[in-house]
């Protein structure tokens, strides 16, 4: 009978133990619920509004995200992203998708509403943003939303077409400040025919509003077409820099990576007569570069250049 008794205290000495092993091995829980939660958000999930207390998709949007579960892809107008996520952390109502071992870039995740499917999301310090996972698309309004944006109305400057310039994004959308995205709409007066040119500068970030005042129109390859130049870059102390689009017989504009000053100054001193462009530039503190660009019988440029000294008062 003692003995039986010491065989039930050692059966309860490892039970206990065992119990206590238990507890202190939840980690492997807890990694199964993190991953549990990440797969929640699986799925392509589209960017909502909300406007007193009222969620809305606005169809004309051309911007989403997709989380796999080892990736995330990120589509808007400007360029897509294919992340790989490294691993994934749970923090309160959060969820963090770590795109690195390092832990410098990351999308915050958080439901807002499980039952219509919302969910807020961030990348990194930029702006909380709301998304709806597509197959809930039909619980909220779908509409065609009118973009808050600066339009340029330009058609005082062409005897046959209208531009317009419109900023599709702004990085300060309350404000209408800081734009990311824009558009150059050309009409054709006569047959209301329009194209529409995507406009992307070498930089955004030294614009504060749309350089309205930027575009020239002019005949800058002799073939009788009015062409017209929109500044690419504000260039400092160089001064600005344009990009160039011609148009063809068929009233189309595109640019011409072959004309010598794509990407360059502003062609001001035009000969029609000898179809050349000259261009001038100050060196140093006291010459001057004249470079001359002439169009060739077989549609080549060629170029000449040539320096002056400064006259000095």
């Amino acid at each position: 009978m003692k003995k039986l008794s010491q065989i039930s205290y050692l059966w309860l000495f490892f039970s206990m133990l065992s119990s206590c092993q238990t507890k202190d091995e939840k980690n492997p829980i807890d990694n199964k619920q993190v991953e549990t939660d990440n797969n929640s958000y699986i799925g392509k999930w589209l960017p909502i509004d909300k406007n007193n207390e009222k969620y809305y998709y606005c169809t004309d949007s051309n911007k989403f995200i997709e989380v796999g579960k080892n990736t995330i892809y990120d589509h808007t107008p400007m360029e897509n992203s294919n992340f790989s996520i490294n691993h994934v952390r749970n923090e309160g109502n959060e969820t963090y998708l770590y795109l690195d071992k390092q832990e410098s870039s990351y999308y915050i995740l958080n439901w807002i509403d499980r039952e219509q499917g919302i969910i807020s999301c961030k990348l990194n310090d930029y702006d909380t943003n709301l998304f709806i996972i597509e197959k809930k698309l039909n619980t909220i309004e779908n509409k065609s939303c009118q973009q808050k944006s600066k339009s340029c109305n330009i058609s005082d400057v062409f005897n046959k077409y209208k531009f317009i310039l419109e900023a599709g994004e702004y990085r300060n959308d309350k404000e209408q400040k800081y734009p990311v995205s824009a558009w150059i709409t050309v009409t054709n007066l006569k047959n209301k025919k329009s194209q529409e040119i995507y406009f992307e500068p070498n930089s955004w970030s030294v614009y504060s509003d749309l350089p309205c005042n930027d575009l020239i129109i002019k005949d800058f390859n002799f073939d009788g077409l009015e062409d017209f130049a929109f500044v690419w870059d504000n260039g400092g102390s160089s001064g600005k820099l344009y990009e160039y689009y011609f148009q063809d017989k068929n009233g189309n504009f595109s640019p011409a990576d072959s004309f010598p000053l794509q990407h360059g100054i502003l062609a001001e001193d035009i000969s029609k007569a000898n179809k050349t462009i000259t261009v001038q530039s100050i060196v140093g503190c006291c010459h001057i570069n004249l470079n001359q660009y002439k169009l060739n019988s077989n549609g080549r440029w060629e170029t000449s250049s040539e320096q002056h000294e400064l006259n000095k008062k």
